[in-house]
């Protein structure tokens, strides 16, 4: 045979093949749904045997983290859920319906199982009153796919806020039958996270199953609160409070200061305390650092108020000097004490009383010795310095804390 020959023989085989392996069509499709569905009942179990038990697989791909709300301590999670199990009443043979291997039905046209989220916020969600839609296959496998918003309820852990992380689950169970009807189960890969779109302010950074739970742990993503809210403001007005030993007594603003900066610390507690749920179990080591800070704001202020106090009434009152040596002073001050004349004392009051009065010996000065003004200019120094190292020690503590527990 030539090779034209072969070519003719081998295009002809082929043409016999195809016509005799046809694709589908959609009355191939019809006849399934008619043989499915012919005497079927929704409200029974598929099992022909009542008294075997319906296995519901279930998985959870979960979509996006919608919202988290700590104060309500309410979690909004988008996603759907594949479950599947076998249905006995619902096969048929491929080769009599034009090898049609499976078709897509509406999820209210078979029996579903009645799967329930049972820590909702809210009423009790039950997933076959969802829109949904299912696919059958020929062997009589069912995949049901519902999908939805899902809110519900997780007690929230402020203790290391703004680097907590919250462990949050989707509680589910049958609703309306026994153990001995139908089981959930989850899958091996019960929870899918290949379609997750990163939230801004929480990242997922495990996922567990606890059969029939699906837990979660979100971390927060800190950097927006230290930055503006929280932790670099309250740090840098807590310096900023130190450097009120750095403003000299004489210019009268050391009181103001102060005040200023304890207004500021109630600021923002006013405003963490307004962010964080007011049932909390424990409260957050941030709450406790700008306490600490606000019992630290009016140590200064009291420090300050008899600095000022002092150096009005008691300024140009001289120091011992071992007081002076105690403090570093060097007999270098400038302590004046004038004496005065009473005019109602027959002693003061003289014949030359006027020129008494002239007379510089009769001022009692000592340009040598240090005064209380010194002593509290001296001491501002010390303060700075000492209050400064509480204010690192206490800051150092709580970065520590954070820091553990983001490792």
């Amino acid at each position: 045979m030539t090779s034209e020959g072969v070519m003719f023989v081998t295009l002809l085989l082929a043409l016999m093949i195809s016509a005799t392996t046809s694709s589908p069509t959609s009355k191939d499709v019809k006849d399934v749904y008619s043989h499915i569905f012919n005497g079927y009942d929704k409200w029974v179990r598929p099992v022909w045997n009542q008294s075997h038990v319906v296995t519901v697989t279930l998985s959870f791909k979960l979509n996006s983290i919608n919202e988290f709300d700590e104060k309500s301590q309410k979690l909004v999670l988008a996603g759907w859920f594949d479950a599947s199990w076998s249905d006995e009443s619902q096969t048929w043979n491929v080769s009599d319906f034009g090898d049609v291997s499976h078709v897509s039905v509406d999820g209210s046209s078979i029996w579903l199982p009645q799967i329930a989220l049972i820590n909702p916020f809210g009423r009790v969600n039950i997933l076959s009153q969802l829109a949904s839609s299912a696919v059958i296959s020929a062997n009589g496998e069912v995949g049901w796919f519902p999908g939805d918003s899902f809110v519900v309820t997780c007690e929230v852990d402020i203790t290391y806020y703004p680097f907590d992380t919250q462990h949050c689950s989707l509680v589910f169970e049958i609703w309306d039958a026994s153990m001995s009807e139908v089981i959930l189960q989850t899958s091996s890969k019960a929870i899918d996270v290949n379609l997750f779109e990163e939230n801004g302010e929480w990242t997922l950074t495990s996922f567990e199953v606890d059969n029939p739970e699906f837990d979660d742990a979100f971390f927060r993503r800190p950097k927006f609160f230290m930055l503006t809210i929280n932790i670099a403001p309250v740090v840098l007005l807590a310096f900023l409070n130190v450097c009120v030993f750095l403003i000299p007594l004489s210019s009268g603003e050391k009181n103001s200061f102060c005040v200023t900066v304890y207004l500021s610390y109630a600021v923002f507690l006013g405003t963490i305390s307004y962010e964080l749920p007011h049932n909390s179990k424990d409260a957050s080591y941030l709450t406790i650092y700008l306490l600490a800070l606000l019992v630290f704001s009016v140590t200064i202020f009291l420090v300050t108020v008899i600095q000022v106090r002092l150096f009005i009434e008691y300024g140009d009152t001289p120091v011992p000097a071992s007081v002076a040596k105690m403090f570093g002073c060097c007999t270098r001050g400038n302590c004046s004490k004038v004496k005065r004349f009473d005019i109602n004392d027959p002693d003061d009051v003289k014949k030359d009383s006027v020129k008494a009065l002239e007379d510089p010996e009769l001022k009692q000065t000592n340009e040598n010795s240090v005064c209380i003004k010194d002593i509290l200019t001296r001491l501002d120094v010390h303060l700075f310095c000492l209050f400064l190292v509480i204010l690192c020690v206490m800051t150092s503590v709580m970065g520590g804390l954070a820091f553990s527990y983001s490792l």
